[in-house]
């Protein structure tokens, strides 16, 4: 995107924290997160960690040569968007522990990882450092699928009214949801009652106008929610489905094809964590667009 017709465009991200495994899926995050620098005007740090469990020798070759590959990376993406060039730290120990750590620190307004390799075992009991990042950082942090000459046009922001949920809507708001110009909002409700009334034998016009209620009533309440908190002018489309959330939001996002997906999320911990998952870490899987994400809190 050109850097002077864009910089003074969106308002609300003044530094920026790109993280880097020097893989392709990286190199996706560290184009969109400089190319969003030179949209919002924004200071760029990328960081880079080398794992240290392994020989010493080994780990101060790989440091010597990841400043040179993300500086031979950074450079000419800065140099064309008419950008400072980044600063560069190149950390030891583990990814997703030294990312937050980096974070704390410098406190950015975004931080901008790319869609890490999936490894399913080990996903299932660990959980990718993405995944890691977005649960312990306590801010928001931009999950990069789609190469950075694919504009951001279309925003779907999933809301459970949860006050993380709207959070994540207000920051999407105030930077201008990284430059869509479209919004959809969508929220997935279960009727409670529905299993009970066909366990029951009630008959199924009955069963169907309690469903239709509890769907009016969500959209009302998602509706007042969007009004109170003063975004209801922002969506063009306001999406209530009966389903979990998952498979609610994953059928919106291959019906509308956003380019990015807002979430807020909780940080959790242990085995519930664990053997549960969040809505987040089970559509970041999947998605195929960006994705951002908001944690509003942490228990870890």
């Amino acid at each position: 995107m050109p850097a002077e017709a864009e910089k003074t465009v969106l308002p609300g991200i003044e530094s920026i924290l790109i993280a880097t495994d020097l893989s392709g899926r990286s190199d996706k995050a560290l184009a969109r997160g400089m190319a969003l620098a030179a949209a919002y005007g924004a200071k760029v740090r990328i960081v880079h960690v080398v794992d240290d469990d392994q020989p010493l020798s080994l780990v101060e070759d790989e440091v010597a040569r990841a400043a040179d590959i993300i500086e031979a990376s950074a450079k000419p993406i800065a140099a064309r968007l008419g950008i400072e060039a980044p600063e560069i730290d190149i950390w030891r120990g583990l990814a997703s522990v030294a990312i937050v750590k980096l974070a704390d620190e410098i406190n950015p307004d975004l931080l901008v990882m790319g869609a890490h390799r999936r490894q399913l075992l080990r996903d299932v009991f660990v959980g990718t450092t993405v995944e890691r990042v977005i649960r312990n950082s306590g801010r928001p942090v931009l999950m990069v699928n789609l190469d950075a000459d694919v504009p951001y046009r279309k925003a779907l922001a999933a809301v459970d009214m949860s006050q993380h949920s709207i959070d994540a809507l207000k920051f999407a708001h105030r930077t201008g949801f990284l430059g869509c110009s479209q919004l959809a909002v969508v929220h997935a409700f279960l009727p409670l009652a529905d299993g009970l009334m066909r366990y029951a034998d009630v008959e199924r016009n009955k069963i169907e106008e309690y469903v239709e209620s509890v769907a009016d009533d969500a959209h009302k309440a998602l509706t007042h929610m969007l009004r109170e908190e003063g975004l209801s002018r922002l969506a063009s489309d306001v999406i209530v489905e009966e389903g979990d959330a998952v498979g609610v939001i994953k059928s919106a996002v291959a019906r509308l094809h956003p380019s990015l997906v807002v979430l807020g999320t909780r940080g959790q911990a242990g085995l519930k964590r664990v053997l549960i998952g969040s809505v987040a870490n089970a559509v970041l899987r999947d998605v195929e667009c960006d994705l951002l994400a908001h944690a509003a809190g942490n228990e870890s």
